[in-house]
């Protein structure tokens, strides 16, 4: 899918470094993380599935690689700055119901000077349109 193939992408900018990873659900992009060679994957995800997550991770041979971290990222007390983030933050239309803010606290919080944000850019696209008939 798309965001394993963008994390395939830049492999080299995963590979070695320690990934924060925001909303991590049931952890599909921390595995995408430490398949490419991450040192250290942070999986925080606040909901109840974190437990889930868990099983997840230690199922696919990642239990030294990954850590899940069971709060919403605004409460997390990680031990190191991260190389790199990565999240599914948008909601749809990019913006309803969007992690964005959480994303930006994180950034601000814990990612490392230079350090990478994945995706790094998305776009909205819009057109008019009439229907007074409705």
């Amino acid at each position: 899918g798309i965001p394993q193939e963008a994390i395939a992408q830049i492999g080299d900018g995963i590979k070695g470094k320690v990934v924060l990873d925001i909303g991590a659900g049931t952890g599909i992009l921390s595995l995408f993380c430490a398949a490419m060679g991450a040192k250290k994957v942070y999986a925080v995800e606040a909901s109840p599935i974190a437990h889930q997550t868990k099983l997840v991770v230690q199922d696919n041979g990642y239990g030294e690689v990954i850590e899940v971290v069971n709060c919403a990222v605004e409460e997390a007390e990680l031990p190191e700055k991260v190389d790199v983030i990565v999240s599914e933050w948008m909601g749809f239309y990019l913006l309803h119901e969007s992690m964005l803010t959480s994303v930006l606290e994180a950034r601000d919080r814990w990612l490392k000077p230079g350090g990478l944000i994945l995706p790094r850019y998305a776009r909205i696209y819009a057109s008019p349109v009439s229907m007074e008939d409705y």
